[in-house]
C-alpha cells in the first residue's frame, strides 16, 4: 500500500479515478480527463500568465530574463558603430596600400 499523507495538488488520497478532472477542452475536442488542481485544471491546462502589468512587473522580467545581453538595444548600438568603423579602416587601408607598395618599389 502507498504511503500515508495528501497527494500532490492538493487531490484526495484514495482511488485515483474518483478525482476530480481538468474538463478543459482538448485539440481533439472531448474534456481533458487529467485530475485536476486546486484550481480545478489540471498541469496541462492551468492557464498561462498574464504577464506583469505594472512598469516594475516589467522591468523585473527584463532583468530576469536578460541571459547574455548580446540583443540588447545597446549591444546593436555598439555593434553597428563597431561595424562602421571597420568599414572606415578597410577603405583607408585599400587607400594606402598602393603607397605602401610604391614606397617600397622606390627603396629597393
Amino acid at each position: 500500500m502507498s504511503g500515508c499523507g495528501p497527494l500532490r495538488n492538493g487531490n484526495p488520497r484514495g482511488n485515483p479515478e474518483t478525482a476530480p478532472r481538468c474538463g478543459a477542452r482538448t485539440r481533439a475536442g472531448v474534456p481533458c480527463r487529467s485530475p485536476a488542481m486546486a484550481n480545478g485544471r489540471c498541469r496541462m491546462h492551468g492557464g498561462a500568465s498574464t504577464g506583469a502589468t505594472s512598469a516594475e512587473g516589467k522591468a523585473r522580467i527584463r532583468a530576469a530574463v536578460l541571459q547574455h545581453g548580446l540583443f540588447t538595444a545597446e549591444a546593436r548600438q555598439e555593434l553597428r558603430e563597431d561595424r562602421a568603423k571597420v568599414g572606415t579602416l578597410r577603405a583607408l587601408i585599400a587607400t594606402l596600400r598602393p603607397l605602401i607598395r610604391k614606397a617600397e618599389r622606390a627603396r629597393r
